[in-house]
Order: structure tokens, then C-alpha cells, then sequence
């Protein structure tokens, strides 16, 4: 690919042997070459090639001072050291869009409330401590305070990029059907989860996953011979499991197979023995 335009001191725009256009991030990128040249591999640390993408991110990067662009770029990388996922590259477009936004609402004094904030901090605590990490970057070098609300914010924007979803309806969908589903076990079992509890973390964790397949229209490949029979040996956590897949599968007009509900009946399992 060959620089063709400097969007930033980290940030270029490139074309590659048939004229396509990409956004090219990476340090200092925009010194690495002059214009006309190719961009050396070793360089290049993220590409946007989608064209609503790219247009929207050359949009942000025009807009956003470079103090701004880099404190993003270095959140990301903080985040990133810290999860065991590979971000999707809508996590840049959100951040920047979002961090530029809450300086400034930050500086007027006017900071928006997460209504979902114990939902995030309870069901994802890693994403809502890294979350808090931000707000404590931001903080020093912008000058500003924030609070625990905006620590969930960020918390939603790094679910979104972990699930590869873009918008925040996304995001806060995930989170109140894992709510959802939790608060339904809680119901059924009539007890109250113990999130702190080891078992109650793998089924937390195990029905983030279940709804992050459903979302993306995803299942398990796998043979559900072993159906019958964990239906029939464990028919409490079984009947639980048909509840919450019919709730599931009315809420986002979905059919869930009968390999999420034996896993999902197994995790049930572990909390009620």
C-alpha cells in the first residue's frame, strides 16, 4: 500500500494496487515515508478498509485534536494487554467518538448517567475494571473528573468491540439479557446468586457466551446424542434451561438447538447441586 494523505501524526490514508483506499494507523506512521511511497509493513498496526468505516473514521480524525487521537490509541493498547480477545476495529471509532464527547460534557460539568452501570460492574467486572483504568487516564490528562458511570460506558464500548457489534443498542442488549437470565435462575432456584462464587462465575461467563452466539446467529456444531439423557437426569435444571431458551427465543425471535440447552442445563446444574 502507498501514503497518499496524512490524516494525522498517526494515522494515513493509503491506496493500494487497484486504487482502493484504506486508513492506516500506526506511530508515527505519517513520518515513516514521504507521499507515494509504500507504507513499511512493520509500521502498519491497524487497517480499516470498509468504506462506512473509513469515511467515518477520517470524519473523527479530522475533527479530534491529536492529544485526543493519542490517549485513545493508548487506552486501546492498555485494553487490549488486558484481555484475552483480539478488538474488533469499531472500538477505535468508538472511542474516539466517545472520549472526545465526554471531555467535553466533563469540562461543562454535565456527565451523562449509565443506567446499566451494576449490570456492567456485576456480569463484567474485567471489562468495568479496565473501564475504570481509562477514566483514571483520562482524568490526568485531560484534566478533568469523571465518575463509576463513565467507567461503565467504556466497560459497553469494549463489550461491543469484543463481540464485534458497533452500535451501543448492541452492547446493552447483551448486557440486560445476561441480567435477564441470571435473574431468572435466581427466580426458578430461589436462591441468590453468589457472583463472587466460583461456579456462579462459570455460569455467568457461560451465558455470555450463549447469548453472544445467538446474537451473531451462531451454535454449537456439535452432536446432541447426550440431550436425552441429561434431560432426564437432571429435569430441574433441565426445566430451567427450556425457560430461558423460550424467553430467549421470544425476545430476539431466534431458535436456540438443543446443544445450548444441555450446556446450559450443566451450568444450571453445577449452581443447584
Amino acid at each position: 500500500m502507498k501514503y497518499k494523505k496524512q490524516l494525522n501524526n498517526s494515522a494515513v490514508l493509503a491506496v493500494d494496487s487497484n486504487n482502493q483506499e484504506y486508513v492506516v494507523m500506526g506511530r508515527g506512521i505519517a513520518f515513516a515515508v514521504n507521499k507515494g511511497e509504500e507504507l513499511p509493513e512493520n509500521a502498519i498496526e491497524r487497517i480499516f478498509y470498509q468504506k462506512s468505516e473509513r469515511n467515518l473514521l477520517e470524519h473523527l480524525l479530522a475533527e479530534i485534536p491529536q492529544d485526543c487521537f493519542e490517549i485513545v490509541c493508548e487506552s486501546i493498547e492498555y485494553i487490549q494487554e488486558n484481555l484475552d480477545e483480539k478488538l474488533s476495529n469499531s472500538v477505535y471509532i468508538a472511542l474516539m467518538d466517545h472520549i472526545s464527547f465526554i471531555r467535553d460534557r466533563a469540562r461543562q460539568g454535565m456527565l451523562p448517567k449509565n443506567t446499566m452501570k451494576w449490570e456492567i460492574s456485576r456480569y463484567y467486572p474485567k471489562e468495568y475494571r479496565l473501564g475504570r483504568k481509562i477514566t483514571e487516564l483520562l482524568e490526568d490528562e485531560f484534566e478533568i473528573k469523571l465518575n463509576d458511570d463513565e467507567a461503565a460506558s467504556i466497560a459497553l464500548h469494549i463489550i461491543n468491540a469484543k463481540t464485534g457489534t458497533e452500535s451501543k443498542n448492541a452492547g446493552s442488549q447483551m448486557v440486560y439479557l445476561v441480567d435477564d437470565i441470571i435473574q431468572i435462575i435466581c427466580f426458578q432456584t430461589d436462591t441468590e446468586l453468589d457472583i463472587n462464587d466460583l461456579r456462579c462465575q462459570r455460569l455467568v461467563t457461560h451465558v455470555k457466551f450463549f447469548i453472544q452466539r445467538v446474537l451473531q446467529g451462531k451454535g454449537y456444531e456439535t452432536d446432541d446424542s447426550l440431550y436425552p439423557m441429561i434431560k432426564e437426569k437432571y429435569p430441574k435444571a433441565h426445566g430451567i434451561a427450556v425457560i430461558i431458551k423460550e424467553f430467549v427465543e421470544k425476545k430476539l425471535s431466534c431458535k436456540i438447538s438443543n446443544e445450548e440447552i444441555l450446556y446450559l442445563t450443566i451450568h444450571i446444574q453445577h449452581i443447584i447441586a
